[in-house]
């Protein structure tokens, strides 16, 4: 876009506050492992996701690994905190590291947007690892759900990075469950790791209707540069549980596969339709994720 007058300033400014699709593709930058900085083009899968958070005050989302998920995350709490006053915006993630990294790409699109947008816009007051703050009144802050950082808050977000694997999911929904309570929104987000646990069973309170959380689920092939050659070496390089965790088709297959079973699924699904009503016998694997059903010789069938 060239220089724009102070018309056309004002007028693209009052834009983007409203129009945050518009915002995002036409002055927000990532950072791209391969091309180095390039503008956010959002992809089919993560324009649902922003209509679908604008839409639902409790958000749960399953999903696959590396489709874009913490990027866009990291944009859309900042055009919450910059365009809007009074947003304190809460981002909960397993680790240091992760919420370091989380706000580090809030930070990066800040740093490379237009001269014009940051002068119209409020002043940063705060800026270091952990958390942004601006004269406006909004912050963002980002720890570990360890260090229980949404507990007492008055928030307007919560952001809940792959929550299944959490070393407290309990505790941080204790936490942050008197937010919404207030007005608050939560984010919920995830690839499954295993059955049973509590993700899984905010994930079916969700589907059944239970809990209040609306659920969204993108599979590996949210990820519009993904086809089945992709998968198809996915398969071969990974076990079949890693597979069904990291790049899920659907969130049945996400967790009845995941979190780390003690037998390999895929031969359990072989070995049962091997099996015949009424014939006694076994199941042998002859050789590596071959299996072969053995009549007992004793059978009277």
């Amino acid at each position: 876009m060239g220089r724009l007058s102070e018309l056309q300033q004002e007028a693209e400014w009052r834009l983007c506050a409203s129009d945050e699709k518009h915002f995002l593709e036409t002055y927000w930058h990532v950072a791209h492992p391969a091309k180095g900085r390039i503008l956010f083009k959002l992809r089919k899968a993560q324009s649902e996701a922003l209509d679908h958070w604008g839409e639902n005050r409790y958000s749960l989302t399953l999903k696959a690994r590396q489709i874009g998920w913490t990027t866009l995350v990291a944009a859309h709490q900042f055009w919450l905190a910059f365009f809007h006053a009074d947003q304190n915006i809460i981002d909960l993630s397993r680790t240091e590291r992760e919420s370091v990294l989380l706000l580090r790409k809030s930070k990066y699109g800040f740093q490379h947007m237009p001269d014009w947008l940051l002068a119209r816009g409020p002043e940063s007051l705060v800026e270091h690892q952990q958390k942004m703050a601006f004269d406006n009144g909004s912050m963002i802050t980002s720890m570990p759900s360890a260090s229980d950082p949404a507990r007492g808050e008055s928030a307007t977000l919560v952001v809940v990075d792959e929550w299944a694997f959490l070393p407290n999911p309990e505790e941080a929904w204790a936490s942050i469950e008197p937010v919404a309570d207030v007005g608050g929104r939560i984010v919920g987000l995830s690839t499954a790791n295993g059955s049973g646990n509590f993700f899984h069973e905010l994930w079916v309170g969700a589907q059944t209707g239970n809990n209040r959380f609306a659920p969204m689920f993108f599979p590996w092939s949210a990820s519009e540069d993904r086809d089945g050659s992709w998968y198809e070496s996915k398969q071969e390089s990974m076990l079949s549980w890693q597979l069904a965790q990291e790049y899920p088709s659907t969130p049945e297959e996400a967790f009845i596969k995941s979190g780390n079973p003690v037998f390999d699924l895929d031969v359990l699904e072989r070995m049962g339709a091997l099996v015949r009503p009424g014939v006694m016998g076994y199941l042998a694997e002859p050789s590596p994720r071959v299996v072969e059903f053995r009549r007992d010789a004793h059978s009277l069938a």
